[in-house]
């Protein structure tokens, strides 16, 4: 696994732009898939006082992962952000098997 090439499942640190400002932040994000034009990623947050919503998955092996906190990925909050909005943080880890085959199982029902 490279810094610099994005695979599907790996956690990364995405730039997200703050709406009607010139300010951004970097927020981790699970990799979903890549494309010349841009990445399919969806949001990951603290668990930590956060409602849970009907599309969450509290991450297993948050740890392993490479985050600092347990976390939930939002999985109903998809985006696909440009090329070169990952990487300038870098890479945070990868999500376990066990964790992985959960969230596609999710997703399996999401589209059903």
């Amino acid at each position: 696994m490279s810094d610099k090439e994005p695979q599907p499942w790996e956690v990364w640190h995405a730039r997200f732009d703050y709406v009607g400002s010139s300010g951004y932040k970097f927020r981790p994000v699970i990799v979903l898939a890549t494309r010349p034009d841009g990445t399919l990623v969806t949001m990951v947050t603290s668990a930590a006082n956060k409602l849970s919503l009907e599309h969450d998955y509290l991450i297993q092996e948050w740890e392993a992962a490479g985050l600092a906190k347990p976390s939930i990925a939002r999985l109903d909050r998809i985006a696909e952000i440009p090329a070169g909005y990952l990487g300038n943080a870098g890479r945070i880890g990868r999500l376990a098997e066990d964790d992985i085959a959960s969230i596609k199982a999710m997703f399996a029902e999401m589209i059903r």
